[in-house]
């Protein structure tokens, strides 16, 4: 207690000088022969002169405050998006299953109701639809921290968005492409995990990997296959990613500034229509890299000898070449119906969720993101 008194006592000691300075300014005691210089000399300034204190100390560079609010608006949006995550899990497992649905053979997933039905009669609610979930969130922390920071920091820093001005749309789309991209990046090895994992069930037992964590799975990955493997898919989740992120945020900027412009509220209303539209037309977007990314993600480095369950890939190219001719146009598309349950309420409730986190801060920091 005695030593916090001392440091209020002294801040308002400092606060006190600097406030009667700026009324006043300090005379500044001189020897005789300093006077007699000064007298010779008016215009020199005096020998000795008192330092103003910086009173723009506490004013930051605008590369600075971007970076701090975009490490901020990272931090809030991973959270919500691990919140998120952790509700749409089960849909998201069906998802990958229906993207893998007859891989190298062809044949259509229906609706996903079938699949559905069949994973939990084998496998159970736990281990068929949560399975992975520790790789959700690591993937969440990562790429979606990433993608929010770094197009905030962005938009501020480069473009020049502020709360009283606004950039253009093709802007908005550039900055959250180039996030979405950084964020795949550094996101990689935890979405091949997470693949793997959730589409485990889908391979006889022989064949199963059997990962029991995220980590778990890295580092079997690393002993088996190699560092690089890791990074399968990269290429298709790095369009993956930019697709997906210009789609939901760009639109959701967008569609929440023209609600607000007709007269609407900031409230939970205006943030649910708003996210609607960015999930659907995300999901329409990101579909066919989807399935392309799934199933590079499922594949192995090489054929392995007996191993008929699992399709290998000589490349994400080859894999579009493959899916098209085996499966047709279709292909790119199976799990559409999933991928719509998963993705639009996973953007609903990230968006949502986000603004409820980001008005928390805001009352708790009096700092806007």
């Amino acid at each position: 207690k005695a030593t916090v008194s001392v440091l209020n006592w002294l801040t308002l000691r400092r606060r006190s000088a600097a406030q009667h300075w700026r009324r006043s300014p300090p005379t500044l005691t001189t020897s005789p022969s300093s006077r007699t210089n000064q007298h010779l000399h008016p215009r020199l300034p005096p020998a000795h002169p008192t330092l103003p204190l910086a009173a723009d100390a506490s004013e930051e560079p605008l590369c600075n405050k971007a970076m701090s609010s975009g490490m901020m608006a990272g931090v809030v949006g991973g959270l919500a998006a691990m919140s998120a995550s952790t509700i749409t899990h089960p849909v998201d497992s069906l998802k990958v299953r229906m993207f893998l649905h007859g891989e190298g053979k062809g044949g259509n997933g229906g609706l996903g109701f079938g699949v559905a039905k069949q994973i939990y009669k084998t496998e159970g609610l736990k281990q068929g639809f949560y399975r992975g979930v520790t790789a959700t969130w690591l993937r969440q922390a990562l790429f979606s921290t990433s993608r929010f920071g770094v197009n905030d920091a962005l938009q501020k820093s480069v473009f020049g968005r502020s709360g009283k001005s606004d950039i253009s749309v093709a802007k908005k789309v550039l900055s959250s492409c180039v996030a979405g991209v950084t964020a795949s990046c550094a996101s990689c090895p935890a979405d091949v995990v997470l693949v793997r994992m959730q589409a485990d069930g889908k391979l006889p037992v022989e064949q199963r990997r059997g990962y029991k964590n995220v980590f778990c799975g890295i580092r079997s990955i690393v002993s088996s296959e190699g560092f690089t493997s890791l990074y399968r898919g990269l290429r298709p989740l790095a369009f993956r990613g930019g697709a997906v992120t210009a789609g939901q945020f760009t639109t959701y900027d967008v569609a929440k500034r023209q609600l607000l412009s007709m007269g609407r509220k900031d409230n939970t209303r205006t943030h649910l229509l708003a996210s609607m539209l960015a999930g659907s037309v995300s999901t329409l977007i990101v579909n066919p890299l989807d399935v392309i990314k799934s199933r590079m993600m499922q594949s192995k480095t090489a054929p392995v000898s007996g191993c008929t369950s699992i399709v290998h890939y000589t490349s994400d190219w080859h894999c579009v070449k493959l899916t098209a001719e085996k499966e047709g146009v279709r292909g790119f598309y199976k799990g559409l119906l999933p991928c719509f349950m998963r993705q639009c309420p996973q953007v609903i409730l990230m968006w949502m969720i986000f603004e409820q986190y980001k008005k928390t801060y805001t009352s708790m920091t009096g700092q806007k993101l």
